[in-house]
């Protein structure tokens, strides 16, 4: 249905829906890579947490003295555990999101294509008219 309202513009109408799609195309693909950025942040920031527990970890063994600080370090891991499952949640909700993005961008590179094409025809016949009227116009000429 829709298809069938595009044709109905010229062409001037239409490679301007198609500029306006491929610019819509370009947000959509800048919004899609600020949520893999924003994703990929959240990662780090992840594998920090685990950096932060294994070194805490890592030095209570290693210590000598280690048992006595054993309540602050039970501390420290409790809120790092807290923190890492915090960017567990917001990872799965960026992953989402970068997702959803795609989906998006997707959908308007397809919309662009459909209009390009739209363009492309009504181009062909508009200059299939032209050459109709041109013969037309040489038939008319020969006649006596």
């Amino acid at each position: 249905m829709a298809a069938q309202g595009l044709t109905r513009l010229s062409a001037a109408d239409i490679a301007k829906r198609l500029k306006r799609a491929e610019r819509l195309t370009a947000v959509q693909e800048q919004m899609r890579r600020a949520a893999e950025w924003q994703l990929a942040q959240t990662r780090r920031d992840a594998d920090a947490v685990e950096a932060d527990r294994a070194a805490l970890l890592a030095a209570v063994g290693a210590s000598v003295h280690g048992h006595l600080f054993l309540e602050a370090a039970n501390r420290r891991l409790r809120g790092l555990a807290a923190r890492a499952t915090e960017l567990e949640r917001i990872a799965a909700s960026q992953a989402d999101e970068v997702r959803e993005q795609g989906l998006a961008q997707k959908r308007a590179e397809l919309n662009a294509e459909r209009i390009e094409t739209l363009l492309g025809r009504e181009r062909e016949r508009v200059e299939a008219m032209e050459q109709l009227d041109g013969l037309t116009r040489a038939r008319d000429a020969s006649l006596p």
